[in-house]
């Protein structure tokens, strides 16, 4: 159980077209709970009260309109401040929210009273040094790849001073078990369960048969050394696929477990494995018996 909820926070995909029914549903729900609108949310549909990020995170909770990717983008703005995300599905996957529009009439009472978990999510965050100036924090992943260049990249990788492999590859995902789901899963990563304390380490079409994902302890330090043969189309380091930084035709990236964790809003009690089967597919019954 969690603790009653004096104040909310209100942050949304603005181009989700469907996100002003949701929030008009959604405050009509929250009853006497105080609640803040992020600034821009505010100001494009004429709602308020506005508030700042920092505002915001000052509240009981931060509630999340839109999909996965606004809730990855929540997590890297929130994480910091440790104040719980509740996801509400406006997109088309959504296995990293917790509610449709259509259950908030039920559900959003119950949570303002308590009746919801929180569970913690591994970050992780990415060093690249002579590119910017401070950590890149994120939930999912850290990607490098060849950016727009038809050439190989060349990269070594080592985990705590040891090396692991050279490899030449369009390019390499570290990811937490939250981003396992994510492009490794699509690359041919395994798929990690959430509180499993790991880094998988992914190569994206690599040229060689001998290269597989590798799982590491989230303990490890990751370093991946990268260099271009194509001075006119740089590779690309990426943060859960929304920040993307172009790189020099040289350098090395280091990836390591951040201090601060996602704390996601658990309300429904199915499992992980619910998930997996009901968002990915996997595992159906077979459709006739021999």
């Amino acid at each position: 159980m969690g603790k009653k909820l004096k104040s909310v926070g209100i942050f949304a995909n603005l181009k989700k077209g469907s996100v002003q029914d949701a929030l008009k549903k959604l405050i009509e729900n929250l009853g006497n709970t105080k609640y803040l609108i992020e600034e821009k949310l505010s100001e494009k549909l004429g709602v308020g009260p506005k508030a700042s990020i920092e505002q915001l995170s000052k509240t009981d909770m931060i509630i999340v309109l839109g999909g996965d990717g606004t809730m990855l983008l929540a997590a890297r703005l929130f994480s910091k401040y440790g104040v719980p995300l509740l996801g509400v599905n406006l997109g088309r996957l959504g296995f990293l929210t917790e509610l449709m529009p259509d259950e908030f009439s039920e559900a959003i009472p119950r949570i303002v009273d308590g009746n919801y978990e929180i569970e913690e999510r591994m970050m992780l965050q990415a060093f690249a040094p002579n590119i910017v100036n401070e950590p890149l924090c994120g939930l999912n992943e850290v990607t490098i790849d060849k950016g727009g260049s038809p050439r190989l990249l060349s990269l070594s990788v080592t985990v705590s001073c040891r090396l692991v492999s050279h490899i030449n590859a369009d390019g390499i995902v570290v990811a937490t078990p939250t981003g396992s789901t994510a492009y490794s899963m699509a690359a041919g990563g395994a798929i990690m369960a959430p509180h499993t304390d790991a880094f998988i380490i992914t190569a994206l079409a690599p040229y060689t048969l001998s290269i597989r994902p590798l799982v590491v302890d989230s303990k490890e330090i990751i370093e991946i050394e990268y260099k271009t043969h194509d001075k006119e189309n740089l590779p690309h380091l990426t943060i859960d696929g929304q920040v993307c930084f172009t790189l020099g035709e040289s350098g090395k990236v280091i990836v390591k477990r951040s201090e601060y964790k996602a704390k996601l809003v658990s309300y429904h009690k199915r499992t992980f494995y619910d998930v997996l089967r009901t968002k990915l597919g996997w595992g159906p019954p077979p459709l006739t018996s021999f």
